[in-house]
């Protein structure tokens, strides 16, 4: 992100990873507004908000990715500096990874599947399983899955495992 050509900046990686803590936390450092795509799925529903777990559960992945879809051409599109945490499975979709790499930069946050079952454990909020494979195989399924598409709108990968100050560290040396 420059001065002369402020565009958003994208955080993408498997779900747990950090996208959501970190990205707050580096839009303070960079003085720029902040963004959850999780948050802005459903911009007109009337009613409480429901959080993308509840929409996956309750829509289904593919009208699910649909709302994902809707959503990052829209955040995207406003353009301007902010920092963008983007849902795990975002990269799926070509079109997303089109837009990601046309209208963003991104930095992909990484961590290995054990420490992601672990932090899903100890989380929350809801996040339906996407197999019925054990948690620690599903993250490696998705590791597998998702890495080259990560590593296709990425201009780096964050070993994002640490201390979440150190990480911030990496994330602001990589800007």
């Amino acid at each position: 992100m420059t001065a002369d050509a402020p565009s958003p900046l994208c955080l993408v990686g498997l779900r747990c990873v950090g996208k959501t803590t970190l990205g707050r936390r580096l839009a303070e450092s960079l003085a720029v507004p902040f963004v959850d795509l999780d948050d802005e799925l459903e911009p007109d529903r009337p009613g409480p908000a429901r959080g993308a777990g509840e929409c996956l559960q309750d829509l289904g992945e593919e009208k699910f990715r649909d709302l994902e879809s809707a959503a990052l051409e829209r955040v995207l599109g406003e353009g301007g500096a902010r920092v963008v945490a983007t849902g795990g499975g975002v990269v799926v979709r070509a079109a997303n990874r089109e837009l990601l790499r046309s209208r963003a930069r991104c930095l992909w946050l990484h961590a290995s599947a054990e420490q992601l079952a672990r932090r899903a454990a100890l989380d929350v909020t809801l996040r339906p399983a996407l197999s019925a494979s054990h948690p620690k195989a599903e993250w490696q399924a998705l590791e597998v899955e998702r890495s080259k598409l990560y590593a296709e709108v990425s201009d780096a990968c964050i070993d994002a495992s640490g201390d979440p100050d150190e990480v911030l560290a990496l994330l602001l040396a990589q800007i």
